[in-house]
């Protein structure tokens, strides 16, 4: 990192206390920072617990100065001191993890007809089509493909192994992790013979701007419009967009989660780990889907629903408990009923 405590009181916007020309070489947890390590501390409870810590520069909250007073590290004083070790975090990470070098490896194959910008690279075995545009200063890893008249804008990162197929658009600064597919063809049949006919799927799937999508995440174009991910929205691992979908902006999507056909998600929306949204559906902004929460009908906006069928969350809280009971209560019942002679 080669920074200065200095350094990192001006990135936090904080007030310094101790040697600001201390050294720091690298970030780590408060329990294991050691003298050239950069550490936070997040909470004010635990100011005298972190006067334990070895790190040679601590970021606190700001209420913390009394507490803090023997810490025999540096301390800056911030707002929010997470937020400011997530900054100090992006320039280790630019050290640590650079970008790679402009150019394209030998092994690329790149169509004579794709636009590639300046300051762009690509990776070994990458696969740029025809007609595809490629903005300045992205980066397209090993074994990427982009297809047909795809466009990847500028600043953007595809990671090794991430298919973006014919005509499918990825805005500015969007990050897509390994094994991911935008554009594979959503899941439409019908039946007229009894079996299943396939029906071409001739949309495209429209990624804006800084949204970041996790590794093997598969995003289905629409059947004959647009499926869209808006901006700012951030999808975990292992989650599937299906074709027509509209998520809004912001919101966050994780893990294992689905979103079947031609439902529209509002802005802010929270789709939690292994929660299921049916088709054709509304979900309101600002809205929290909670863990293996199953959505089958429409939901209006700032709610929280959790249970197979979402309910509002209190509610499914309320019967889940009174699940574990049931035993208890179907004894109760059957004695009351033998009681009465019934």
């Amino acid at each position: 990192m080669k920074l200065t405590a200095a350094d990192i009181a001006r990135l936090a916007e904080g007030d310094l206390q101790g040697d600001g020309s201390a050294p720091l070489f690298a970030a780590a947890p408060l329990e294991l920072a050691g003298p050239a390590d950069l550490a936070f501390l997040a909470d004010a409870a635990m100011a005298p617990a972190a006067l334990a810590s070895r790190a040679g520069c601590l970021l606190a909250p700001r209420g913390c100065e009394e507490a803090l007073k023997a810490f025999p590290g540096v301390v800056v004083y911030t707002k929010n001191p997470r937020y400011a070790f997530m900054l100090a975090l992006r320039l280790v990470e630019k050290e640590m993890r650079p970008l790679p070098p402009p150019g394209a490896h030998p092994s690329a194959v790149v169509s004579a007809s794709a636009k590639i910008g300046e300051d762009v690279h690509i990776g070994a075995c990458a696969v740029v089509e025809d007609g595809a545009v490629v903005g300045t200063g992205a980066v397209i890893g090993a074994q990427c493909y982009v297809g047909r008249n795809a466009r990847v804008g500028a600043r953007s990162r595809l990671y090794p192994g991430v298919k973006i197929m014919d005509a499918c658009e990825i805005g500015i600064e969007v990050i897509i992790h390994a094994g991911t597919v935008i554009g594979s063809d959503g899941f439409g049949y019908t039946s007229p013979r009894g079996t299943h006919e396939k029906i071409p799927q001739l949309g495209r799937v429209v990624i804006e701007d800084k949204v970041e999508i996790g590794a093997n995440a598969a995003i289905d174009r629409a059947a004959l419009e647009t499926t869209v991910i808006g901006a700012g929205t951030k999808i975990d691992n292992l989650v599937h967009i299906a074709h027509n979908v509209r998520l809004g902006k912001n919101c966050l999507i994780l893990a294992q989660a689905a979103v079947a056909g031609s439902t529209a998600v509002g802005d802010g929306v929270i789709i939690a780990g292994q929660a299921g949204v049916s088709d054709h559906l509304t979900i309101g902004e600002n809205t929290v889907v909670m863990g293996k929460t199953g959505v089958m009908s429409s939901l209006g906006p700032n709610q929280i629903v959790f249970g197979h069928t979402a309910r509002p969350r209190l509610q499914a809280m309320k019967i889940e408990a009174l699940l574990g009971r049931l035993p208890e209560m179907h004894r109760a019942l059957n004695k009351i009923k033998k009681q009465l002679g019934i």
